[in-house]
């Protein structure tokens, strides 16, 4: 048998779980908020990322000044900084 509790959430938030339930087509708010639930377990299991890395390599980066974002390709494999 299952087991059940109350989650208060703030009006601002049971607004979007609802809009998201009607975007998803679910009927009820418990099944919208279990397959979001769903989906994030499965996103977090598969971040395999390691934010030390990322903070390590910022330690060499330099101000390069402006950019153009129409001359990213430019940037990223040469020929242009």
């Amino acid at each position: 048998m299952a087991r059940y509790t109350t989650v208060r959430i703030s009006i601002r938030d049971k607004e979007r779980l609802e809009r998201i339930a009607r975007l998803l087509g679910f009927r009820s708010l418990a099944s919208a908020l279990r397959y979001l639930l769903d989906v994030a377990e499965r996103e977090l299991e598969e971040y395999r990322g390691d934010l030390n890395a990322v903070l390590a390599s910022l330690k060499h980066a330099v101000d390069v000044g402006e950019t153009s974002g129409e001359r990213v390709d430019e940037y990223l494999y040469g020929g242009g900084l």
